[in-house]
C-alpha cells in the first residue's frame, strides 16, 4: 500500500474556542494547514502501511484529535484515503509564498509607476 493523508474538516461555533486557539491545537498535533476541500492534513509517516497499521493510525489520530478538541465546542470530520501525487489541496506555506512574490512584483510596478 502506499503512503496516507488524513484531511480534517473544522466547523466552529461562535460560544465555542476561538480559530486561532483551535488551529494552534491542530498544528500541535502534527497537521498543516492547507487549501481546498479541507482544512488541515496529516501526512502519515510510513509509505507502506498494512491494513492493520492503518486501521491503528486512524484510531490514534481519532483519539488525540477527539482529546485534544474536547470542550472546544467545534465540529470536525476526518477523512484517510491513499496520497496521491496530484492531490487536490495545496500547504498554505506554499499559497504565502506566492502571494509574498506577488506583493513583491506590485511593488516593483507601483514604483515604476510613480
Amino acid at each position: 500500500m502506499s503512503g496516507y493523508v488524513t484531511r480534517v474538516s473544522v466547523w466552529f461555533n461562535s460560544e465555542g474556542a476561538s480559530p486561532s486557539l483551535v488551529i494552534q491545537k491542530l498544528l500541535e498535533l502534527g497537521f498543516t494547514p492547507i487549501r481546498g476541500a479541507y482544512d488541515f492534513v496529516y501526512e502519515h509517516s510510513e509509505e507502506d502501511m498494512s491494513d492493520n497499521d492503518l486501521t491503528t493510525a486512524i484510531i490514534e489520530i481519532a483519539n488525540a484529535l477527539h482529546a485534544t478538541l474536547a470542550g472546544f465546542n467545534v465540529l470536525y470530520t476526518l477523512d484517510t484515503h491513499p496520497m496521491e501525487e496530484d492531490e487536490d489541496y495545496i500547504p498554505l506555506e506554499d499559497i504565502d509564498a506566492e502571494l509574498e512574490a506577488t506583493r513583491k512584483e506590485l511593488q516593483e510596478l507601483e514604483k515604476e509607476v510613480e
